[in-house]
């Protein structure tokens, strides 16, 4: 029992003493006592933010710019077949005349043996690919016979 009282003194002396208090042993691990968050590290962090996403910008549309296919050469129809020549061509409810003479424009071929009833036939698509795939294709679903004067 008397050892109980020892270790109960022992305590008591050192609580009055303020040697169980949690500022001292604050100030021994932060001696400054002032906030971590001080307007200068405030200032900086916001200017990496900044400067981050400045980067991240400029990365994003450094990586667009080179992604833009490079522009394609004017081929000469002439030269190379109608069954080579690629191109793209779009039509949105568009008669199978004007369908046609775009692709005269386009591909520079002639088409033959339309329908009689060219006009009344109507077209909406988007082709990539040559002439002649581009008239079979048409053929196709419309039921028809077109084709490319050689």
């Amino acid at each position: 029992m008397e050892e109980n009282n020892k270790e109960i003194q022992y305590i008591a002396r050192h609580y009055r003493k303020g040697l169980f208090a949690t500022e001292p042993a604050l100030r021994r691990i932060r001696p400054d006592n002032r906030p971590w968050w001080t307007p200068a590290k405030i200032a900086a962090a916001s200017v990496v933010v900044v400067i981050m996403g400045a980067t991240a910008a400029v990365l994003i549309h450094n990586s667009s710019i080179n992604n833009t296919p490079a522009p394609t050469e004017q081929v000469q129809p002439s030269v190379i077949p109608a069954k080579a020549v690629v191109r793209i061509i779009d039509f949105e409810e568009t008669p199978l005349t004007v369908v046609v003479t775009e692709i005269k424009d386009v591909y520079g071929v002639e088409v033959t043996n339309l329908p009689k009833n060219a006009a009344d036939y109507k077209l909406s698509l988007h082709y990539e690919g040559s002439a002649a795939d581009l008239v079979e294709t048409i053929n196709t679903i419309l039921d028809i016979d077109m084709k490319i004067k050689e």
